[in-house]
């Protein structure tokens, strides 16, 4: 039975893939979709040709007024990673036809500029100046104090939140969304172990969030007074203490990648309590 899908063509595919260079086009995102496997005479892939107007009637952004053909051009096409493959069929009020041909556009440029400026010297220099962007996202209290001192999880997950956009987007902002500066996402970093380390350190951070919110959820945590001092405590120690240590790892990657650029490594004051 003939597929009802207009899919693209293997070489349109090859085609879409090479031209943002093997990465995703996300423009928060960035991520490398193509390298090395534990097999020497193969590669692994996590890049996806999707479709801008879906390629079947019921799929996302789907334009009737298309015709077959049009349907499977590479112009209708985007080169993703699979998360943001998914993303974009997730809510297509926000991931419109206009936003996806802006990515491409923006990615292919961006693809055409890796070619023809930079020399590998200046390529350090400016992951220098992206890090030392980055190292200053860290320096708060939602990375200083154990989990229990903060005074508002709210707070403490919207800072790890503004962590993760100043890591993805280059974009550090306040508390009230007034941005303090802008540089560049993580994955303008040229240095394939830098980026990897920041990519590790924004999933640390995810996972963060997520744990955060089904412990919310489930009521595994409350707000304690005691004379002056406002704390929480945890119903399960263990939610506390990987908290606690998720954090520390993220400032001993970071710090990894301090040393390697010769700047002071993350060592904040833990300030602890005991009542």
């Amino acid at each position: 039975m003939a597929s009802k899908r207009d899919d693209f063509k293997e070489t349109t595919k090859d085609i879409m893939a090479k031209r943002v260079g093997y990465r995703c086009s996300n423009p928060s995102c960035r991520k490398p979709t193509c390298g090395a496997s534990d097999d020497p005479n193969n590669y692994s892939n996590i890049g996806v040709a999707a479709h801008i107007c879906a390629a079947a009637r019921g799929g996302k952004r789907y334009n009737p007024d298309m015709s077959k053909e049009e349907r499977r051009d590479i112009h209708n096409g985007i080169w993703l990673c699979q998360t943001c493959s998914k993303l974009i069929d997730s809510d297509d009020l926000r991931y419109t036809v206009d936003l996806l041909h802006k990515w491409k556009s923006l990615s292919e440029e961006i693809a055409i500029l890796d070619l023809e400026t930079a020399s590998p010297a200046q390529f350090v220099e400016q992951d220098k100046e992206l890090i030392r962007f980055y190292i200053q996202c860290f320096d708060r209290p939602a990375f200083r104090d154990e989990i229990r001192m903060e005074f508002s999880m709210e707070d403490f997950d919207l800072a790890i939140e503004d962590t993760i956009i100043a890591l993805n987007t280059g974009v550090l902002r306040t508390r009230d969304g007034s941005i303090i500066k802008q540089s560049e996402g993580k994955a303008f970093v040229q240095n394939p172990d830098w980026r990897e380390k920041l990519y590790n350190v924004v999933d640390v951070l995810t996972a963060i969030r997520r744990r955060l919110s089904i412990a919310a959820r489930d009521g595994a945590f409350y707000q304690h007074r005691k004379g002056s001092e406002i704390f929480y405590v945890f119903h399960d120690p263990q939610l506390e203490i990987w908290l606690n240590s998720s954090r520390e790892e993220i400032l001993r990657i970071m710090s990894t990648i301090c040393k390697d650029i010769g700047i002071p490594e993350l060592h904040f004051p833990r300030h602890r309590y005991s009542w």
